[in-house]
Parts: structure tokens; sequence; C-alpha cells
């Protein structure tokens, strides 16, 4: 078995890329345990770790964390396939990635020579997509020192190292813009109304709202989240409707480019 690392800003981009990664094929640590009815989880709680892969033992995060009582525990989604277990951190967003990888390398280091493959998941939403690319290069040439600075660029050497700039490695933006892309093919309907609704907030409303950037993306998805999946979280609705599908893989190309990234990123033939 290989084992790879993939970290992303926050909870969004986790379940973005977990639900990519089943659309190669990978099963979700998560939904397995969920297959087992409710009696047979609370007998075998206590032997959930025995069900992980072992590699992944030493990154179970411990309760409480750092003895904050109220701090989330950063557990990473485990997803895997016959060849390859991958683990997806999520960053506590983009100011705390870069820190808190290097935090689980550092602690972890024993383990690097075991990963096939490391990667980084990131937004456009701050500058071009190679000068986001660039404080993880510098950072973590110090455990990889093959890591590319250039956006979608794999370096082939071992461990596979790179990081994917949504939305598509050129344009400006976060993952909203590219799960808008995907819902103009996936939910086009519920898009159009969904955009007339925001239409009607004035330029001055949103100034008073303190909107920034991309902040219509967002709020765009949000409010077809809100219709597809009421009361959930965009989370929720990335890993459970169909923003990512082989329907929107085949006619969005910045999210078929996200899957050739990992394919290659993770050595999938």
């Amino acid at each position: 078995m290989k084992y790879a690392i993939i970290g992303v800003e926050g909870p969004h981009d986790q379940a973005f890329t977990g639900k990519v990664l089943k659309l190669l094929g990978f099963k979700d640590f998560r939904d397995e345990w969920n297959k087992l009815d409710k009696l047979t989880r609370l007998d075998m709680s206590k032997e959930l770790e025995s069900k992980f892969d072992k590699f992944w033992h030493k990154f179970i995060p411990r309760y409480p964390k750092q003895g904050d009582l109220y701090k989330r525990l950063d557990m990473p989604s485990i997803l895997f396939n016959d060849s390859i277990s991958v683990a997806i951190f999520a960053g506590e967003g983009s100011s705390n990635l870069v820190t808190n990888l290097d935090d689980i390398l550092f602690a972890n280091y024993e383990y690097q020579t075991n990963l096939a493959a490391f990667g980084i998941v990131a937004d456009c939403d701050k500058s071009t997509p190679d000068r986001i690319v660039e404080p993880y290069a510098n950072k973590f040439r110090s455990y990889f020192p093959n890591f590319p600075d250039r956006s979608g660029v794999v370096n082939t050497n071992s461990p596979r190292t790179g990081a994917y700039v949504l939305p598509d490695n050129a344009s400006p933006g976060v993952l909203d813009t590219l799960l808008c892309e995907c819902g103009q093919i996936a939910y086009p309907a519920y898009m159009e109304k969904a955009s007339s609704y925001l239409d009607e907030f004035s330029e001055k409303e949103r100034k008073s709202l303190k909107w920034k950037n991309f902040d219509r993306e967002k709020a765009l998805v949000a409010t077809v989240v809100s219709v597809l999946k009421p009361g959930k979280t965009n989370t929720t609705s990335i890993a459970d409707n169909n923003w990512v599908s082989e329907q929107t893989q085949q006619q969005v190309p910045a999210l078929a480019n996200f899957l050739e990234f990992l394919s290659q990123l993770l050595e999938l033939s």
C-alpha cells in the first residue's frame, strides 16, 4: 500500500477533493464505517483506530487539542483504493495551512520516507497562481526538495509533489468559482433563479454587507445549497449532490483538469 497527503484550505475544499477522488474510484473510510448499523458501530467504537490503516494512526488528533476544549479536531478525510491511501488535511484557512501541515510533517518526520505523494490545493483569491504556490514551495522543500514552484505541475520524483490553484491554475477565483461552473451544468434552473435573487441586491447593499471579491460566487453556491439541502452546509452538499459528477467532469474543463492533476499526483493508471 502507498500513502499520500493532500493539504487543502478548509472543509469545503476537503469535501470537494474527496468527491473528486471518489469519481476516480476511491472509497471513503467514513462511508465504509457508516455502512455499519448503529449498534455495531457502538460496539466497535473502541476499535475504530484499528480499522484505520496503521500508517495513519499517528495522524489521528487527540482531544482536547492543545488543551482547548472548544478547538475543532483536524481529523483528515481518509480515502483509499487497492493500492494507495490518501489523507486530506484541512488547514483552517489559507493563512494556517502552511503552519498546520508543517506541524504534521515535523511531528511525523519518520513517516515521510513512506509517502508516495504530497500535494496542495489552494485558492487564487489574493494573487497569481504561481505566487500562491511560492510559500508552499519554500516551506515544503525542506521536506520534499523537488516540490515545484508552478501551479498545476506535478514533479514525478519520489515522492510525487505538486500544488493545484483553484479554479484552473490560471484565472482568479476560489473553489466556489469552479462550483458555479459545475452548477450551470448540474443545476441550471436553480442557478438561474439564485442568480436572479442575488441580482436584487444593490451595490449599496453589497457594500453595507462588506462583500469581498468572489463573495457573490460563494453566495450563489450557498443559495442553491439551501434548496438542495435545506439547513445543511456547503460541505454536505458538495459531498452528496452532483456538483462533482461524471456529467460535470465531461463538461467543465477546469474540473477535468483537476482530476487529471490528482491522477498524475497519485500516479493513477
